[in-house]
């Protein structure tokens, strides 16, 4: 659940931009103590309107595709992450996992992982090595093209 509802970020944006307080003041009023919530829900809602607001659990499954078209973007065209978040309406944090994923695993990283607990017994006595996932070829001339590519614009 999101700490503050939909309406209350709507009153506090709209007292923001309709008084042009300083955020500061907004926070003030309304008992936020964090100042950084309140400007990026202004910069959302003047970019995107007020539905960037919405609250966002729609506990979706996002194919490596797509989310490496997001780190793509995020990596080619040097935006912050809150306004790559904001652009593809995920919370910010989405997008920074996937990118430390990404630079710390390679496109395989990306890939969705299986839920649940693995067929067989488990003995609770042993502790059992995470597997390391093989990358697919396809999956390895998508890492390639985007290393050479971060060589270029290095």
């Amino acid at each position: 659940m999101s700490k503050y509802s939909y309406q209350f970020k709507v009153r506090a944006v709209q007292d923001y931009l309709n008084q042009s307080h300083d955020y500061s003041v907004v926070c003030k009023k309304y008992g936020t103590s964090y100042k950084h919530s309140l400007m990026t829900w202004v910069q959302n809602v003047q970019a995107y309107g007020y539905a960037s607001l919405d609250p966002r659990w729609s506990h979706r499954i996002y194919s490596l595709d797509y989310k490496f078209h997001v780190i793509t973007y995020y990596r080619t065209h040097q935006l912050s992450i809150d306004k790559v978040a904001a652009k593809f309406n995920f919370n910010r944090t989405q997008v920074y996992s996937w990118y430390r994923k990404y630079k710390k695993e390679g496109i395989v990283g990306l890939k969705p992982k299986p839920k649940g607990r693995p067929r067989g017994t488990i003995n609770k006595c042993k502790l059992t090595k995470k597997s390391k996932i093989k990358p697919t070829k396809e999956e390895q001339y998508k890492q390639r093209i985007a290393n050479l590519e971060s060589k270029v614009t290095d």
